[in-house]
């Protein structure tokens, strides 16, 4: 059976297995405060998402998916279900960094910018300093009640 759920401490490990296997960053996942939602199918991990929160500005984090369960919408449903959970947070912005999924983002409404355009807030982020290559695509979705 498929599940949606907000991650608690027990899906950690798998949410950490799901991203190294993705090649995207780990390590922080304990200590940056991010929100996961996650979906399972039985005791398998098929995806995540993450955010952290600062204020009105969301950072989108580690959003993956199993291989074998892609292209079947469950990336899309734990999007939006991320842009719900922003909205009811009182995010009115969502900023990503990505080196693989710029396409994909644009067609979510994200645009690029400068990084030197991000807030201090964000820029002082683990992901933003040291996690993510200095050559990752900085994007920014505006209004995100408009995507909901």
């Amino acid at each position: 059976m498929i599940t949606y759920a907000f991650s608690s401490n027990n899906y950690q490990e798998s949410i950490a297995r799901l991203l190294k296997k993705n090649d995207l960053p780990f390590s922080d996942i304990v200590e940056s405060q991010i929100d996961f939602i996650v979906v399972k199918n039985d005791q398998q991990m098929i995806g995540c998402i993450g955010i952290e929160k600062y204020g009105t500005e969301g950072l989108l984090r580690s959003f993956a998916v199993n291989p074998a369960y892609r292209k079947k919408g469950y990336g899309s449903e734990l999007y939006n279900r991320l842009l719900k959970y922003a909205v009811q947070h009182e995010i009115k912005i969502l900023h990503l960094l990505t080196t693989t999924a710029k396409e994909y983002f644009i067609q979510k409404g994200f645009s690029v910018q400068n990084r030197s355009f991000a807030p201090e807030i964000i820029q002082n982020t683990r992901e933003f300093k040291s996690l993510c290559p200095s050559t990752s695509f900085y994007m920014v979705l505006e209004n995100i009640s408009k995507y909901i």
